[in-house]
């Protein structure tokens, strides 16, 4: 899988290189807004096969302490970065315990949760909380329902997806991203408040 994602990103490569020469040699408004679109997907294209080769390798996480009121604040920069973020409401109960994780990892593992509340968004604003009850640092996404979900199996298997051209890879390599950091991962469905609860805890850190 990661030759043949390889050998396509090489073609997509060929053909960024053929659009930007063809971009010279078109002179009229038209024609150049077009070619603009079709480097723009070629792009994503490119950017998706780099996603899935990335997805078949062994995530090595290259963990340090980190201050867990930090890595809060890596979770609400990738809300903003994202396009048409959700609406999220923030509260934030942690002190100054740290976490022994690889921060990059954790950005990959809250924007493609973002992403997939952006995705089943009902209208209604998202709670993210993050607290510590001494032994664990906890971070939580509550995402109201209009119906309840069925959350067994999610993230279990590739390919099996209710996303629209969706893949059913991104929670299952925030599964393995979270096992790479000693994580403890859960989703359920919270009849009591008809929401969907995400809950990532970590151990805290000594250190």
């Amino acid at each position: 899988m990661r030759q043949h994602t390889h050998d396509v990103r090489n073609g997509l490569n060929s053909l960024e290189l053929e659009t930007s020469f063809l971009q010279e040699l078109v002179t009229d408004e038209e024609g150049r807004e077009s070619i603009d679109r079709v480097r723009q997907q070629v792009r994503r294209i490119a950017e998706q096969m780099r996603s899935l080769s990335a997805f078949f390798q062994d995530p090595k996480a290259y963990r340090a302490p980190l201050r867990a009121r930090d890595l809060m604040l890596i979770w609400r920069e990738q809300h903003e970065s994202l396009p048409e973020p959700p609406a999220v409401e923030w509260i934030e109960e942690i002190g100054e315990e740290k976490v022994n994780v690889d921060a990059e990892m954790l950005a990959t593992v809250f924007r493609e949760l973002l992403a997939n509340a952006r995705a089943f968004r009902n209208g209604e604003p998202a709670i993210a909380s993050g607290r510590s009850n001494g032994e664990e640092v906890i971070f939580e996404l509550k995402e109201p329902k209009s119906t309840p979900v069925d959350t067994a199996g999610w993230g279990r298997r590739a390919f099996e997806t209710t996303k629209r051209n969706g893949y059913g890879l991104g929670l299952l390599s925030v599964r393995r991203l979270l096992d790479a950091n000693c994580a403890r991962f859960t989703q359920r469905h919270v009849p009591a408040d008809n929401a969907l609860v995400t809950s990532i805890a970590f151990p805290v850190c000594d250190e």
